[in-house]
């Protein structure tokens, strides 16, 4: 048997950083977005179905503390982080909005598709509301681009970047993937699947271009798509802006 060695390896300094706060912001994340004290909190201060809504409104608030804060910190505060290094930069090639139309034009139809399964309207729209109101539609948009802006830069920036940089861009690509994937089981089989090309894509994207971009639009792109062609494709579902 060969004979490894334990001792530490500065390069891999910046990826062992990464994991370990992305382990600690996702495990405290996790257990308090889906904890019976948040759900109870909502269930008090609101009424009917508004409390389910705002229960997913906070978890979103939740996953924004706990998956930015550690990241944004440890990038600001450790001199080898840096948010250009991760991707946090103006778009400088027309190789984005490519990667952004060619992603995008793979995911409309399929997500167009799914949505005539009835599978599609038991999970979405997220929020189980029969009832959307013009508040419920902005607080459900700006937390949704809040929430995925944060997990990007967590995933394709933090996490990529600093996996890249030691172990080398497949490598590195790889360990996200399966990152990505297995943080997707508890959604079920088919959205745990479709998180294996997809996250594959992002990261491709994210690599050839630079940024976290692309992978920001597509991700905004799915959650939103989804969300509203299920409200407007439920006969069950109202939405009054008045």
């Amino acid at each position: 048997m060969s004979q490894f060695s334990l001792s530490w390896s500065t390069a891999h300094r910046s990826v062992v950083i990464a994991l370990a706060t992305f382990t600690g912001g996702y495990f405290l994340y996790w257990f308090i977005a889906n904890s019976a004290g948040l759900r109870r909190f909502c269930d008090k201060r609101f009424e009917g179905e508004r409390a389910q809504a705002m229960y997913i409104l906070f978890q979103r608030i939740v996953g924004i503390v706990f998956l930015g804060i550690p990241a944004v910190l440890i990038t600001i505060i450790l001199p080898e982080f840096r948010f250009r290094t991760f991707g946090v930069l103006p778009i400088e090639s027309i190789a984005t909005l490519y990667w952004i139309l060619g992603i995008s034009a793979v995911i409309i139809p399929l997500v167009l598709s799914f949505s005539r399964t009835p599978s599609f309207f038991e999970t979405y729209p997220l929020i189980r509301a029969q009832n959307w109101d013009g508040f419920l539609i902005a607080a459900n948009t700006v937390s949704w681009c809040l929430y995925i802006l944060i997990y990007e830069f967590l995933f394709r920036g933090f996490l990529l970047g600093a996996c890249v940089e030691p172990f080398g861009v497949w490598p590195g690509i790889l360990v996200n993937v399966a990152v990505y994937v297995c943080v997707h089981i508890p959604y079920g089989f088919w959205v745990t699947l479709g998180a294996l090309p997809l996250g594959l894509a992002m990261c491709m994207a994210t690599v050839h271009t630079g940024n976290i971009w692309t992978a920001y639009a597509v991700h905004l792109l799915v959650a939103l798509l989804n969300d509203y062609v299920a409200l407007a494709a439920n006969p069950r579902t109202r939405v009054r802006l008045g």
